[in-house]
């Protein structure tokens, strides 16, 4: 790997760096040509998130704050199907109609495919398909498709959708269905011992459902995605990595094995086997299991939700690991979708109050952004997880539900000031276009902002005196502008952004910028192209 696709993928530069500039004399000290900056990159668009602190250079009196979803109770989707272990919706607007989807599990198994549809994306009712008819008689109206013996995941959006299925499903099969399939061909794993023994628990296939319309479904069994040796459980989610152009999957490491693995492939029939991703370590302030996390694509990164099973006990454990406790989420981020790291370690999405949807156990798998605000749908049950029996015996009839949480838009973590002024410096950076906008709430505070350069100078023109400043401001695209100084005289030029706020939230900026390295800065200083 060269040295720029090495900084891209470690997160040190973005994907703006991959702009081509045509080596020319510069015009200034730290400058490029303006004209060739706009005509290489016009259109981009990047957004710098506060993940983490790697990105400033100064960092005074702020915080960096984990979002609150906030839940909205009126949203709640309840209907006798679902089982305590299931639900993990998928939701999207359908292209064809302009109306909101939902795809969820009745159950953990059978995994029993349902749909339903909403004009606002909140309110929801079941859509009935009366003409598809599941193998073993349809459950409901609404009922799509039963893998008997059977489990699964969220429903992978294929945004490629190379072999014209962008509705995907990775599922796990046991059961007869298996052992017929091993008896018929010897080349299976479990050939013999289908044969000689039938049906055993460990005799199983791996294997991907999918769509051409999220409606009509069907099994590709040469979709196969574990290994000879390798048969984890669900719930298995899929996301597509922009960096690789690769499909990816978050997986367990072995069946009752609560960590999280990853693995890749570009046909989705050939799969790189699983590398661990992520497990409890010394951080973890409890014993606690990572039992899923969905990934999904967030500004030039990813954020995954790990669920988290708090399952620390002082009773004894009965069977192969533990079974009861409370499951909520974190937040994982990546900026290449192969490394993740684990944010706060504290609750993103909280559990509700005993008694409530949610008040026992809340999985998130499915996260769309709109233009103003973040929605997460999540799968939720009253009690804890397993204790599916003890609501029945207690009459809890809808103890499993569907729930939507929402947050503004970049919402997942924000910088707020400790008192009066919080300051913050950025690293070097190059503006590639004229424009650049924040992402700020401060309805009766302040933001402001200027540009210096590599000595922290204030560039004449662009100084916090001569800044437009966001007083008694809510927006999540608000122009930065001066009095006098116009970004275009900006643009290919090294500077540092320099912002200070009061009694106010900022969640993000955007722009077409490209922090830089040292190494840049000496090839722009010598009018050379700082792409290789």
């Amino acid at each position: 790997m060269d040295r720029r696709a090495f900084l891209k993928t470690s997160g040190v530069v973005t994907t703006a760096s991959l702009v081509a500039f045509n080596a020319r004399p510069v015009s200034a000290i730290g400058k490029l040509d303006a004209a060739t900056t706009r005509q290489q990159s016009i259109g981009t668009v990047r957004t710098w998130h506060f993940l983490d602190l790697w990105r400033f250079d100064h960092f005074d009196n702020l915080q960096l704050r984990q979002g609150q979803p906030e839940w909205q109770a009126n949203a709640t989707y309840s209907e006798p199907h679902i089982g305590s272990l299931s639900g993990w919706p998928t939701v999207f607007r359908d292209e064809e109609s302009g109306r909101w989807r939902m795809l969820y599990s009745a159950d953990w198994k059978p995994y029993s495919l349902m749909v339903a549809e909403s004009e606002d994306g909140i309110h929801w009712q079941p859509l009935p398909q009366p003409h598809i008819k599941p193998a073993g008689g349809k459950r409901a109206p609404h009922h799509l498709f039963t893998l008997p013996d059977g489990s699964g995941g969220g429903v992978y959006l294929d945004p490629v959708a190379a072999d014209g299925f962008p509705f995907k499903v990775f599922v796990h099969q046991h059961g007869q269905e298996v052992v017929e399939r091993a008896i018929a061909d010897p080349a299976r794993r479990w050939h013999e011992i289908a044969k000689e023994e039938g049906a055993k628990r460990y005799v199983a296939d791996e294997f991907a459902l999918v769509s051409r319309d999220g409606l009509h479904w069907e099994a590709r069994y040469d979709m196969q995605w574990s290994q000879t040796d390798w048969h984890p459980e669900p719930p298995i989610f899929g996301f597509f990595n922009r960096h690789t152009g690769r499909h990816q999957m978050t997986v367990r490491p072995g069946w009752g094995d609560r960590r999280q693995c990853i693995q890749s492939t570009s046909d989705l029939l050939n799969w790189s086997g699983p590398e661990m991703l992520l497990q409890p370590d010394a951080l973890d302030e409890e014993l606690i299991e990572l039992y899923g996390m969905p990934v999904f694509p967030y500004g030039d990164g990813y954020v995954g939700l790990p669920w988290i099973f708090h399952c620390e006990s002082t009773e004894p454990t009965r069977g192969f690991n533990r079974s009861v406790g409370p499951l909520d989420c974190q937040l994982a981020f990546s900026s290449d979708g192969n490394r993740f790291t684990r944010g706060f370690r504290t609750p993103f999405i909280h559990r509700n109050e005993p008694g409530q949807h949610g008040g026992g156990a809340i999985q998130p798998s499915s996260l769309v952004e709109t233009d103003d605000q973040i929605r997460i749908y999540s799968a939720a049950t009253k009690l804890y997880h397993g204790k599916g029996r003890e609501a029945r015996r207690l009459g809890v009839t809808d103890n499993a539900s569907i729930l939507l949480h929402t947050l503004r838009k970049d919402g997942l973590i924000y910088l707020e000031s400790e008192g009066d002024w919080g300051r913050f410096m950025s690293k070097p950076l190059v503006l590639l276009e004229d424009s650049l906008t924040m992402n700020a709430s401060a309805p009766h505070g302040e933001v402001q902002f200027q540009l210096t350069d590599m000595e922290s100078q204030p560039v004449e023109g662009f100084t916090f005196n001569d800044c437009l400043p966001l007083v008694s401001t809510d927006s999540v695209a608000a122009s930065l502008r001066w009095e006098t100084g116009r970004l275009s005289d900006i643009v290919g030029r090294i500077v540092r952004l320099e912002v200070r706020l009061r009694h106010a939230r900022l969640f993000a900026i955007r722009g077409n910028f490209h922090f830089i390295d040292a190494q840049d800065r000496w090839m722009i200083e010598d009018g050379k192209s700082i792409v290789t």
